[in-house]
């Protein structure tokens, strides 16, 4: 794809308000994913607490910056609670697109989980999608039923004056500081496209750092079955 022209880079969200305030702006480059290269064998499938701690172990910064979202790392179920991994699984956490430099020093590092380890290899740069529907494979929201997640969802959405309709899938359960919380995967559809590029900058819900309310694009609702 061609580079993005300037004009393509701010988007209007939202709606005017009672008194004719315009609308604010969002900027599609203000936040980006890294992608690194990874070598390992195995990972545990609950895996987003021990990856936040090693990560903010290197960089500390990480525990502290707001927008810092870090994604659940993908592999093969080994049926026995682990991930096995392969040369194209990564590790990918969103950040502001101004700390992207300094994600990039965790080329070289190696990560612990337990007795396994994992090297982290060359990390590439990459602009949030202009594509929707957007999914996330866990968002928790402290409520443990499906209908009470569902009217937490919609007060979060309104929270941030955005439209979209949405599917709840199957529940998840992550490990954190605190012990183990509930979560579901979740759908966003007919979203405007500003504001899927916001959805995917803020997240909604908790514990983005350990993998959860980071929105990526989806072509089908066959992730949530």
């Amino acid at each position: 794809m061609g580079q993005r022209s300037k004009t393509e880079r701010r988007f209007k969200i939202g709606w005017p308000t009672d008194d004719g305030v315009t609308a604010p702006d969002v900027d599609e480059s203000a936040v980006v994913d890294v992608h690194f290269d990874i070598i390992g064998n195995t990972i545990p499938i609950d895996h987003g607490y021990t990856l936040f701690l090693e990560l903010s172990r290197i960089l500390p910064w990480i525990a502290t910056e707001d927008l810092v979202g870090i994604h659940p790392i993908q592999g093969a179920d080994t049926g026995h609670g682990e991930y096995i991994l392969n040369r194209r699984t990564k590790i990918v956490v969103r950040v502001p697109s101004n700390r992207a430099e300094e994600l990039l020093t965790l080329t070289g590092k190696t990560i612990h989980f337990g007795s396994n380890k994992v090297e982290i290899g060359k990390g590439k740069v990459k602009p949030l999608s202009l594509h929707t529907p957007l999914y996330a494979h866990c968002v928790t929201t402290g409520s443990t039923d499906e209908q009470t997640f569902a009217s937490d969802v919609i007060k979060l959405l309104d929270e941030k004056k955005l439209t979209t309709r949405f599917i709840c899938g199957r529940r998840q359960t992550i490990s954190t500081a605190e012990g183990v919380v509930y979560g579901y995967s979740l759908m966003l559809h007919d979203l405007p496209i500003e504001h899927a590029i916001l959805l995917q900058q803020t997240g909604i819900g908790s514990n983005r750092k350990l993998g959860c309310g980071i929105f990526i694009p989806h072509k089908s609702i066959a992730a949530l079955t």
